[in-house]
């Protein structure tokens, strides 16, 4: 009997682990209409750090392009979702390099700021956090505990910045900051180009408990607008307060896919890009350990 229980047990375990790509108490993916617009939602919860980030600026320095950096990465981990990030300099694909500065996994590829102000730090620990630039007080910690507080403005800071991010192979891209420490930075004096638009955002519920949700709206809307609505959404139906938000470029780059609880693509429209991902100049990846 216990021999037979053991056996069960070990092909219930294999079983799971071949099929679940991750647990549905810390990612919930679905769509809904409201007023028109449609909202698909990828909700991760930071709990526990079971979600995790990874970027991908560009190819490596031995040509391998994003797609087989990220097929030779994957292949042990449970893969969320996928998306585009950093804007680049072209639609064609041979000319493209990334806007703004932008380090992967500590190699420097480009050290000019963009006039966005948003700069996203993809850590190795799978963490990512957001900071204002226009604030000119990016902080960071040494090796040896001690901070620094950096603006990137200031052309010696961004070498301390860039030496820091060396030293802690971490992932620099820069964007566009729509919200930051709970306050909208995004004017109707902004774009008016109506797109889809999709947005990272990070917050927290009333518990205390942090999330980050990919939000994809399919309606077409400016910046302004897919920001405002996005965050009413969350904050009316996930009760979520909110800390940041920054958009991923959704133009001629535009890559999205998400992945089901059980591993297999999620193939509903909101939830697919317009193109696919070996096509793909940089890439956000949400996974689960």
């Amino acid at each position: 009997m216990k021999n037979n229980l053991f056996l069960f047990s070990c092909l219930f375990l294999i079983g799971f682990s071949a099929s679940a790509q991750y647990s549905e108490d810390y990612v919930e993916v679905y769509s809904t209409n409201i007023g028109g617009e449609n909202y698909s939602i990828v909700k991760m919860s930071r709990k526990d750090e079971r979600v995790k980030i990874k970027y991908f600026s560009g190819k490596d320095f031995t040509g391998r392009s994003v797609y087989e950096r990220y097929s030779a990465w994957a292949k042990n981990k449970n893969i969320i979702a996928l998306s585009s990030g950093a804007y680049m300099t072209h639609c064609d694909a041979s000319y493209a390099t990334p806007i703004g500065l932008c380090i992967d996994n500590g190699q420097l590829v480009n050290n000019e700021i963009a006039n966005f102000d948003g700069l996203a730090i993809v850590y190795t620990t799978g963490e990512m956090a957001f900071s204002n630039l226009k604030d000119g007080d990016l902080g960071v910690t040494k090796g040896d505990g001690t901070k620094m507080t950096l603006n990137l403005n200031n052309s010696f800071d961004r070498t301390r910045f860039i030496k820091w991010a060396e030293d802690n192979a971490a992932t620099v891209f820069q964007t566009h900051l729509l919200y930051f420490d709970g306050k909208p930075k995004v004017y109707t004096n902004g774009s008016q180009l109506i797109r889809d638009r999709q947005l990272i955002i990070t917050g927290k519920d009333r518990s205390g408990e942090i999330f980050h949700f990919i939000v994809h709206l399919k309606g077409g809307a400016t910046l302004y607008d897919a920001t405002f609505k996005a965050a009413k959404f969350l904050q009316v139906n996930e009760d979520l307060t909110i800390k940041s938000i920054i958009n991923v470029d959704p133009g001629c780059h535009h890559i999205l896919e998400v992945r089901k609880s059980d591993g297999s693509i999620d193939g509903q429209s909101g939830f697919t890009g317009k193109n696919p991902i070996s096509s793909a100049l940089n890439l956000i990846v949400f996974y689960y350990e």
